[in-house]
């Protein structure tokens, strides 16, 4: 049988969501980049898909050693 998951409570969502925003404050401004470079990819290939108007992810080369 399958375990059905347990829901978390908003008190749990609110400090992971904490934890994270953290996690990423302290992350160095590159990785920052590179993760909203990321995030522009996914959302304008799912408005491409979806078939709404969007604007193509920044043309910005990263360096290698992140």
């Amino acid at each position: 049988m399958s375990e059905v998951p347990t829901l978390k409570s908003q008190d749990e969502l609110f400090r992971e969501k904490l934890s994270h925003r953290r996690a990423m404050a302290a992350k160095p401004v590159e990785e920052k980049f590179e993760a909203l470079i990321k995030l522009q990819q996914i959302t304008s290939t799912a408005a491409r898909q979806a078939g709404r108007v969007y604007q193509e992810p920044w043309n910005i080369k990263l360096p290698d050693h992140i």
